[in-house]
């Protein structure tokens, strides 16, 4: 927040936060932490963050490219750390301060986003989700 000031970030108007491939790799107190600072943001700012899903909710078919991810992430120094229901996702947000969150999950932005094409390429269902969360 002090280099965003430092830089001239107006904290008086709503802001759009977009943090993408980012929680994995933080503890859940930093995750914590980081949607406090956002939620403390001027009225009507907009946080938009991916988390990924425990492997246990991770879908049949996409679990062993999840499982080689986890591995390589492991073996290159930059281990995923934490795991999000989206339940559990939306209460941090609760508990952060922000008025309002919705969970869209891989396969909502797949069909709106992949429905219309021609080759047949889809995202995974699920794996990293999205929070979209709002400002009181």
């Amino acid at each position: 927040m002090e280099r965003l000031k430092a830089s001239g970030f107006d904290f008086g108007k709503p802001a759009v936060v977009a943090s993408t491939g980012v929680s994995m790799y933080l503890t859940k107190a930093a995750v914590a932490a980081t949607l406090r600072e956002v939620a403390s943001l001027a009225p009507g700012s907009v946080l938009a963050v991916t988390f990924s899903l425990p492997l246990d909710l991770v879908d049949a078919e996409v679990r062993p490219g999840f499982e080689r991810a986890l591995q390589g992430a492991r073996a290159s120094g930059t281990p995923f750390l934490s795991f999000f229901t989206p339940a559990e996702m939306l209460a941090l947000a609760r508990e952060a301060g922000f008025k309002a969150g919705q969970h869209v999950s891989g396969a909502m932005l797949a069909e709106r986003y992949f429905k219309n094409r021609t080759d047949g390429f889809r995202p995974p269902n699920n794996a990293e989700e999205l929070l979209v969360a709002t400002t009181g």
